[in-house]
């Protein structure tokens, strides 16, 4: 598809997809209530591929601390100015992120952390980000976001530097990523 018709099917995905609806229910039923921000993100030409709420979650022996992102396909015109807005009007990191050859290895270890589990005075690393994908795992987010490969659309990911900060408060990610939009 091209890109505008990927961004209708993408917002149009958050009003009349229950499969979708019910993945997100399962997987994470706090990401429910971002839905409605998340459909402005891409109404507003950001097609994302995936995101988190930036939450803190303690269980009986364990803490889970999330950082808030979010992450998908803008257009290349619009994307140098965007990630500018980010960088000069908030404290939220916006980056274009390069694909490399599928035999390039990035370690894990220089990712960026996105969740953190601490148990027993420990802390892990749970999921993160690489600064450069992969050629195959763009082409798989373009296939999963039905985007034509010939389209001039860029890869962002946006996240917060603080640690449990919710994304769509008024200042959390999301309302960020929506103003400079």
């Amino acid at each position: 598809m091209k890109f505008k018709e990927a961004i209708k099917r993408a917002v149009d995905m958050f009003d009349n997809d229950r499969e979708f609806l019910e993945r997100i229910t399962v997987e994470d039923p706090t990401m429910v209530k971002q839905l409605p921000i998340l459909k402005q993100i891409n109404q507003l030409g950001f097609l994302t591929t995936g995101s988190q709420a930036g939450l803190r979650k303690k269980g009986k022996d364990y803490e889970i601390h999330e950082r808030a992102y979010v992450e998908g396909f803008m257009q290349e015109k619009e994307a140098g100015e965007f990630i500018k807005k980010m960088a000069f009007h908030t404290d939220k990191n916006a980056i274009f992120v390069p694909t490399c050859c599928d035999d390039v290895i990035v370690p894990p270890s220089l990712d960026i952390p996105l969740t953190t589990t601490k148990k027993n005075g420990k802390i892990s690393v749970d999921t993160h980000m690489s600064t450069a994908i992969p050629k195959s795992i763009e082409d798989m987010f373009r296939k999963r976001v039905k985007l034509n490969k010939t389209e001039k659309a860029v890869y962002i990911f946006c996240w917060d530097p603080e640690f449990n900060r919710m994304a769509s408060g008024k200042n959390g990610l999301f309302r960020d990523v929506l103003r400079y939009l």
